[in-house]
């Protein structure tokens, strides 16, 4: 009875010991099996570099949601805001990336899902996924009283304010073509901005855009 007594004790400890490491096993394949967005590493993203044919097309979209810039006068209604005017209403885009270095580089977006464009925000979901890094929105202009653009060349307090409160890792906001601000979340949580973005460049297609920079008021 003392050796059958003593087995059975022998059993039940190692039972607890199983269950022991047999949890802690379980947790670790539960988190292996998540979707992971892209992992943080200590070296901090130093600039933010944007591919060819992704600054052409936000550059597109960019140019598109600044066409009709001159036609309200920068005197009018405040109450016109926020009421999805087709002249001042800002566009927004989901950003996909991959990250080298201290280099954050994005190579395609897409459309978020219920963006609603206003004269003065923009709002939409973007979906999770591997390679998503943020989002990217534009800033209309408005004319002044010489009819030359007024340009927000900064991401705004709103702006800051909704990045914080996110999990995004940039947000970027253009404000001309090929011109673009940005911030970053470094991998302890803390922000930082301004961060440099950066557009790749082709000599053959950028030497006939610079003499039509949008930068320059007709």
């Amino acid at each position: 009875m003392i050796i059958d007594r003593s087995n059975r004790g022998t059993r039940a400890v190692w039972s607890v010991r199983l269950r022991t490491l047999l949890l802690p096993a379980l947790v670790c394949t539960a988190l292996a099996a998540r979707t992971a967005p892209l992992p943080p590493t200590s070296l901090p993203v130093r600039v933010i570099l944007v591919a060819n044919d992704v600054r052409d097309s936000m550059n597109l979209v960019f140019l598109h949601a600044t066409s009709g810039w001159k036609k309200y006068h920068p005197n009018v209604n405040p109450m016109n805001y926020g009421r999805g005017s087709p002249i001042w209403r800002e566009a927004m885009r989901c950003l996909h990336g991959r990250i080298s270095t201290d280099t954050l580089w994005i190579t395609s977006w897409e459309a978020p899902r219920g963006e609603r464009a206003f004269a003065a925000a923009v709002t939409g979901e973007c979906d999770d996924s591997d390679n998503s890094v943020g989002s990217w929105h534009t800033h209309p202009w408005k004319a002044d009283s010489l009819d030359h653009p007024i340009k927000t060349r900064g991401l705004s307090v709103g702006d800051l304010r909704a990045f914080r409160a996110s999990s995004d890792r940039i947000s970027l906001a253009q404000w001309d073509r090929d011109s673009i601000t940005g911030a970053v979340r470094a991998f302890n949580g803390s922000m930082q901005y301004p961060i440099a973005v950066q557009v790749q460049r082709r000599a053959d297609l950028d030497s006939v855009l610079s003499a039509t920079d949008s930068a320059v008021a007709p």
